[in-house]
């Protein structure tokens, strides 16, 4: 599940290397560990920076100014037991959600003194970078401090995302964020997959669009709609990569920068590292991320699940509090449970088999990079979607949790570990992950650079930003084709009648009878000659 808040990060103006401002919203540790990462490298080039996190660093450098959020909403985590009663399909269940999410997490975070006083402050700004995802309440800063506007998206490009930059949607090969699709659909799942884009960005409008501009007014007065603001994004930075995601046209203004979170700096624990040394059989690693909570697995299928482990060789290393699961259920011997783990780490190890993940797209890429098989078990969001790309790659499974099948994960795992095919996709799957002129980290803070150099880069902006719908689609230029052929097509007939009735003034008389016995025998062309015969008698 996502869980959403105002992460801001602002550069005061007179710094020597750039002047920004970017508003993040995320309360999520994955998320934030994706955009920390783009704060600490902007400190060490010297940006002069201040941070409004859920997440404030331990100790951080002089030219970081941060104003800490935390605790001003809940960290959400999902219980796996949740469960809803609607007629609605769940991919349109779960939008709503997290828009709700966004537009609630906006509004608290909105009245918060520290950040209206900053809003308030004469303090100006040479750069505006937000997080996007569902709500755009911040967009106005942009214009308040007169600075472009950078997005940060932790996802694929989302539809309202393509129309705010002018990026082709192609819904024939391109599946929609919540639709678990791959890129080769037939007629049906195109149809769905083309209906469902448009409902979300129907539902973005009603849900999300209209109370954040309530929000936004309240702030900033009133503004420009946020629609309008949001057409003038200078760039775009997209956690996705045509390697593992899907391959998709791209517009200047849109930088994939998948893998933006890896850190090799992570440590492993001596217990940790101890485990994963003396696993002479491999070990299986289970994690769910850190939002959605495996000890609330309803306690049947979990059960069921454990005794689908205990049969294997493999230790298997669980992310979970073992003091949440019910007393009367019994775990595996070789199920060895911690409740956090350096995940990115964990999978580097050699002795890591397989990786048993809810599809999470950090989850995902950290696996990829790792060169590790997966069994995904999606349970929200896009987890079905990125599930279904590693499918399609040769690097994953897909089983079911609400509708679980002891068999099918049975299977799925036996055939994850024992078929070389897997390990040898996810090898060379990592290469082509890895292989690019520039690290993620590097190529997001190049971009943020090249706009602040070029005062918001305005040539790399879509011309189809400013052109209406019926021309971004060529409907004039289809109806004028139409329209000429339809007219093409009536000259030429007339043309044709007018031709065949003066031949008929100078056709012998004896040769009707011949005409007309070959008009009978269904000759098109005597046909029409024989017509307009008659009429010119």
């Amino acid at each position: 599940m996502r869980a959403l808040l105002l992460w801001v990060v602002l550069c005061a103006a007179g710094c020597q290397a750039a002047r920004l401002l970017a508003v993040l919203p995320t309360n999520t540790r994955s998320h934030y560990a994706m955009y920390g990462r783009i704060i600490e490298a902007l400190a060490q080039r010297e940006h002069q920076l201040t941070v409004i996190t859920h997440f404030p660093m331990k100790n951080p450098p002089p030219n970081v100014e941060e104003i800490s959020l935390a605790g001003t909403i809940p960290e959400i985590a999902n219980n796996l037991t949740r469960e809803y009663q609607s007629f609605k399909p769940e991919f349109i269940h779960n939008l709503e959600q997290i828009i709700e999410e966004c537009v609630q997490t906006c509004e608290i975070v909105s009245r918060l003194p520290a950040v209206t006083a900053l809003l308030n402050s004469t303090v100006t700004f040479d750069l505006v970078i937000v997080e996007i995802f569902g709500s755009e309440c911040f967009l106005p800063l942009g214009q308040k401090f007169l600075a472009p506007v950078v997005g940060l998206l932790s996802s694929v490009p989302l539809p309202w995302v393509n129309d705010q930059i002018g990026n082709p949607e192609a819904t024939s090969y391109i599946p929609a964020y919540m639709m678990g699709y791959g890129q080769r659909m037939n007629f049906w799942e195109r149809f769905i997959n083309t209906v469902s884009v448009a409902w979300a960005k129907m539902l973005y409008k009603q849900k999300s669009q209209i109370p954040s501009q309530v929000i936004a007014d309240r702030l900033f007065g009133s503004s420009p709609q946020l629609d309008e603001l949001a057409q003038n994004y200078s760039l775009v930075l997209s956690n996705s990569h045509f390697s593992i995601n899907e391959v998709r046209p791209l517009v200047p203004a849109l930088v994939e920068v998948g893998g933006l979170h890896l850190d090799d700096s992570q440590k492993l624990s001596k217990e940790l590292k101890m485990l994963l040394d003396a696993s002479d059989e491999g070990v299986i690693y289970w994690s769910f991320g850190s939002m959605s909570r495996i000890e609330t697995i309803p306690n049947e299928t979990l059960a069921q699940i454990f005794q689908i482990i205990s049969e294997l060789p493999q230790t298997v290393l669980v992310k979970m509090d073992r003091r949440m699961l019910a007393r009367n259920l019994t775990v595996p011997d070789n199920v060895y449970t911690m409740d956090w783990i350096p995940q990115y780490k964990t999978l580097c190890h050699s002795n890591v088999k397989l990786f048993i993940s809810h599809g999470g797209l950090l989850g995902t890429q950290e696996a990829v990079a790792c060169a590790v098989p997966m069994l995904t078990v999606p349970l929200y969001a896009d987890q079905a979607l990125n599930g279904r790309a590693m499918s399609d790659r040769g690097v994953a499974r897909l089983v079911s949790l609400k509708h679980f099948d002891y068999d099918s994960w049975r299977v799925a795992l036996a055939d994850l570990l024992s078929n070389p095919k897997y390990k040898e996709n996810a090898l060379k799957l990592r290469d082509i992950f890895l292989d690019r002129p520039l690290s993620p980290l590097d190529t997001s803070v190049y971009w943020i650079e090249y706009v602040l150099r070029h005062k918001g880069a305005r040539h790399i902006r879509s011309p189809a930003l400013d052109l209406p719908l019926s021309q971004q689609l060529l409907l004039d230029v289809i109806a004028l084709s139409i329209a000429l052929t339809i007219m093409t097509t009536f000259i030429l007939y007339l043309l044709f009648r007018y031709l065949c009735t003066r031949c008929i003034k100078w056709w012998p008389k004896e040769k009707l009878v011949f005409e007309e016995r070959l008009f009978k025998r269904n000759s098109l062309y005597l046909c029409l000659l024989w017509k307009y015969k008659v009429k010119a008698k």
